[in-house]
């Protein structure tokens, strides 16, 4: 580790953590040079001032992920500009989105961004397309599209090619996980591959959920990660359109976690609903109009008695738009 000189302030080290909590809180303290100790006596690195000028040695900074992804990449300085810091990491499958002045070059960052980031395969990820939410992949680097990522404590088996993962949802993963109680039924009507049927599942224990989806292929990774999570005595899984759901007045909490219009399938869940429960609403909204256009979508939608009990935004779907959701008590 090599050193560098600059000023220090020296103090006894009874009165070390007092005078470093003054140098942090007046941003004084320099973070490039360690802390030395000879004898009683600490050297405190400071960005100016200070008792006299010391040798002290350099901190190693370790360079973030990007910062080793532009240094490994030999491009022209304007193209390195355009270099996504941005990804997402499902499994060990990374996402990134690729801009067109980068296109010629997808093969190599592919392969630096499969080094960097000990992924076995890299994707230019593009829209989401139609209901069944299915998204538009390229492949640069490597061939396996299916991977298992693993989120507290719980196995999500997907194609990354044929289905998607957001790994911004996370907190509302987490949040599901802890919201229902063990003598509730619960309806998740757009289970995908278990994005909130498994947390609910795996941790709430609730008595029986019904999961329902339209999508034959998040169907099938939906039945195996039930499977895999080992809740198949509490998981019943149905394939087709959720309007068609034969079932009436069954459950004590519905999960609609979907973003397209989702207000056209209000009604449904009010059908499935018992007189009293919750629903718990997912939508997308400008942040102009945030909270009141969601308030709207569920007044129009909903009769009777009811009480938002909370609306919250989850993370940004668009520029100015935001993915919601509004926890409802019906009844």
């Amino acid at each position: 580790m090599s050193s560098e000189e600059g000023p220090v302030v020296k103090v006894k080290k009874k009165r070390g953590e007092e005078t470093l909590k003054k140098l942090k809180t007046n941003d004084m303290l320099d973070g490039r040079r360690v802390i030395e100790q000879k004898g009683d006596t600490l050297y405190i690195p400071v960005k100016e001032g200070g008792d006299e000028n010391y040798r002290l040695k350099k901190r190693r900074i370790k360079p973030t992920p990007f910062e080793r992804i532009s240094n490994k990449i030999d491009l022209p300085k304007k193209m390195e500009e355009h270099l996504p810091d941005r990804w997402e990491k499902v499994g060990d499958v990374v996402l990134i989105k690729l801009p067109d002045s980068l296109y010629s070059k997808k093969e190599l960052i592919g392969e630096v961004y499969a080094e960097v980031l000990n992924a076995k395969t890299v994707l230019i990820q593009k829209d989401i397309q139609g209901t069944k939410r299915e998204p538009n992949v390229e492949v640069i680097y490597g061939e396996e599209t299916e991977t298992v990522h693993l989120e507290n404590g719980i196995k999500f088996k997907l194609d990354l090619s044929k289905l998607m993962f957001s790994s911004g949802n996370i907190d509302e993963r987490v949040r599901m996980a802890e919201v229902a109680d063990e003598d509730e039924v619960i309806v998740d009507m757009f289970a995908g591959i278990g994005y909130f049927t498994l947390p609910l599942a795996v941790h709430s224990k609730p008595d029986k959920i019904y999961s329902l989806e339209i999508n034959p292929v998040a169907y099938r990774y939906l039945k195996e990660n039930v499977r895999s999570n080992r809740v198949e005595d509490i998981v019943e899984i149905c394939l087709g359109d959720n309007r068609n759901f034969p079932k009436t007045y069954i459950a004590d909490r519905i999960v609609m976690g979907y973003l397209h219009d989702t207000h056209r399938f209000l009604p449904k869940a009010l059908e499935l609903l018992k007189e009293k429960g919750v629903i718990h609403y997912h939508t997308r909204v400008a942040d102009t109009e945030f909270p009141g256009k969601v308030e709207r979508e569920i007044s129009n939608n909903v009769d009777g008695g009811y009480e938002i009990m909370k609306i919250h935004k989850i993370k940004s779907y668009a520029p100015h738009v935001y993915h919601v959701v509004a926890d409802i008590k019906v009844g």
